[in-house]
């Protein structure tokens, strides 16, 4: 059936054999007919109705189709990967000065630049890669499918004429391994179909909860030139701004006025609708603990004032606090819907396929969670009296309080006592850059052990931001973090990176960072190992715990300097070993900031946990193995 409803988008069928088809499948006539009329496009007195810069004729090659069909759907960078048979694409844009090309040189980092831009506009990222390069990008397009980032990403492929005849690059069915993490993939038949297909990708991967899509362009496809429409994106914007069923708000508001233990607990998608000023005003008007962003569970936001009495610290399996809750709220969190024996668990959610799929919900609402909390505020308000609320709220934050004002002091003592002889840790790196970073800074972060830094730093609507990805695929950061400057110039954009993560990705994002003028700080936490993943084997108490070896996570052999891999590039870097040094080298980096310049810090950091003493590693040479020495 599927194959039927690409005949006919792609126009090799008609709409009386689309229906035909479908009745042959097994639905009834009138379900076949509605779903013809569903799919037709635009009647022609609509289309004459229309007004004539929302709709207009263009003729072209496949490639400047595209890009045109993009330009009208507001989309200002392209992300590329140059390759031979997507050049029709770029011929289009040689005197198109309302779209930016952005290079990569590599498929993934080029991914992961679209993401974090992304992820901090709010916008399409749209990439382009050739098919034969796909693979690359498919790793990179796993994160922003685990995290709703809505990305497009478009390659060309081998021409019609040369499917099946085991072309050099030709993989058949290629596109089908982008299934698994898209919204939507597609391959066009037609050069006329371009533009239309162009519009519904973009329709698809904006629409909340927002995903990628993948396009695929037969090379003659692009090269061909036609005649199609290009539509202004107000004529296939759907707003997903939806309110919640009234009963529903007004049961949901009830329970939270009437329980004895609550905790709301919040995700991403508060980020995502701008919601964070309505959850605060939520969270005091009832006194709610608040949970969420960060920890075990892998949120890539932190949209809630860490410091404010009632945030409580990361959702977790076990909760020291509250306590027993018997209402659990949770907003715009995929992973807080978590089973709490004796609870009663309500969720607002803007997606509907995930909303209490791992945990049962009483309760369960798909809105805009700006709208949605909104309207749980209104009703609560019309529920109870100020007095009411005034002595509820009292109550609670007062419980609350006394607890978050133990885990400040406690915090204070560790920030006291946390030495500045000896080797960076973890803390005391944390400790200095909360001293000496702006308010205002963008902090973009792609290490799993550099999230313990994160309670000795402030985030929040009016502090800094933080955006990272789910726990998916590494080697995000530093493309991520330019994509995150490309879409807000204006702030500062730091971004933290293992040296596991630099690794991974390879220096390549450095490469885009030095063209084109980004003045972001880099930052690779180096500790000569994947220090988390040491640290989760070795508790298991196995056999490299035993024998204390390491068998796979040292990265101390070869000791990589990345300042002097920076500096290839022309990013101005330095290594930083003191703690008493760490305030003046961030001084160094914001200057070069504030001059238009990136920089890199390479802090070398001490090893900690289990078998972080010792730097075994299974060795080898192959050069020892040679039988004849030339």
């Amino acid at each position: 059936m599927k194959e039927l409803f690409k005949q006919y988008l792609d126009k090799g069928i008609s709409r009386r054999s689309l229906t035909k088809g479908l009745t042959a499948a097994g639905l009834t006539a009138g379900a076949a007919k509605t779903i013809a009329q569903s799919l037709a496009p635009p009647a022609a007195a609509q289309t004459a109705a229309a007004a004539p810069a929302q709709i207009r004729e263009m003729k072209g090659t496949g490639g400047a189709l595209f890009t045109q069909q993009l330009k009208a759907a507001g989309v200002e960078f392209i992300f590329f990967n140059p390759s031979t048979s997507d050049s029709p694409i770029f011929d289009s844009l040689v005197d198109e000065s309302g779209i930016q090309l952005i290079k990569g040189v590599q498929e993934g980092a080029v991914v992961a630049m679209a993401d974090g831009y992304a992820r901090a506009s709010g916008k399409l990222g749209v990439v382009v890669v050739a098919s034969v390069g796909l693979p690359n990008a498919v790793a990179q397009m796993v994160n922003s499918y685990k995290d709703q980032i809505p990305i497009l990403v478009a390659a060309s492929s081998v021409s019609q004429e040369s499917v099946g005849r085991e072309q050099m690059q030709e993989y058949e069915g290629i596109e089908r391994v982008t299934q698994p993490m898209t919204k939507w993939h597609w391959m066009a038949s037609a050069t006329t179909t371009i533009a239309e297909t162009t519009r519904r990708a973009v329709k698809f991967a904006t629409t909340a909860p927002a995903a990628p899509v993948y396009l695929s362009f037969p090379e003659n496809l692009l090269r061909t030139e036609a005649t199609a429409q290009i539509f202004d994106k107000s004529l296939f914007n759907v707003s997903m701004k939806v309110r919640p069923d009234k009963l529903d708000i007004e049961a949901a508001a009830r329970m939270i006025i009437e329980a004895k233990n609550p905790l709301l607990s919040i995700g991403d998608e508060v980020f995502q609708n701008d919601a964070g000023k309505e959850i605060l005003e939520l969270a005091e008007l009832l006194g709610l603990p608040v949970a969420g962003q960060g920890g075990s569970l892998g949120f890539w936001t932190k949209p809630f004032p860490s410091k404010h009495p009632l945030y409580i610290g990361p959702l977790l399996r076990q909760m020291r606090f509250p306590g027993a809750v018997d209402v659990h709220l949770n907003i715009g969190s995929k992973h807080g819907e978590q089973h709490m024996p004796g609870a009663k668990q309500i969720s607002m959610r803007r997606d509907p396929t995930s909303l209490a799929r791992g945990a049962p919900v009483e309760l369960g609402m798909v809105t805009d969670i700006q709208l949605g909390t909104r309207d749980l505020i209104d009703a609560v308000k019309a529920l109870a009296t100020p007095a009411r609320l005034k002595e509820i709220a009292a109550e609670r934050l007062a419980r609350t309080a006394e607890f978050t004002s133990k885990q400040r002091k406690l915090l204070d003592r560790v920030i006291k006592e946390t030495p500045y002889d000896g080797d960076i840790t973890m803390e005391r790196l944390g400790i200095e850059l909360e001293a000496s970073l702006e308010r205002d800074t963008i902090y973009v972060n792609d290490v799993d052990s550099g999230k313990r830094m994160d309670a000795f730093m402030s985030w929040g609507p009016d502090d800094k931001t933080y955006i990272g990805t789910g726990p998916n695929i590494l080697g995000w950061g530093m493309a991520g973090a330019f994509g995150v400057k490309l879409a807000k110039p204006d702030r500062p954009v730091v971004g933290v990176v293992g040296d596991g993560s630099f690794l991974f990705s390879g220096p390549q994002p450095l490469w885009s960072i030095s063209r084109y003028q980004s003045p972001v700080t880099i930052i690779v936490l180096n500790n000569r190992s994947y220090n988390n993943e040491r640290n989760r084997i070795w508790m298991s108490g196995g056999t490299q715990f035993q024998a204390g070896r390491d068998m796979t996570c040292y990265l101390g052999s070869p000791d990589v300097d990345y300042a002097k891999t920076s500096q290839a590039f022309g990013v101005d870097a330095e290594i930083v070993k003191d703690p008493r040094k760490i305030q003046e080298a961030v001084s160094r980096a914001k200057k070069a900031n504030a001059e238009g310049r990136p920089y890199l810090l390479d802090f070398n950091l001490a090893r900690n946990g289990i078998g972080a003493a010792s730097a075994w590693h299974p060795a080898y040479s192959v050069a020892s193995k040679r039988k004849r020495m030339v």
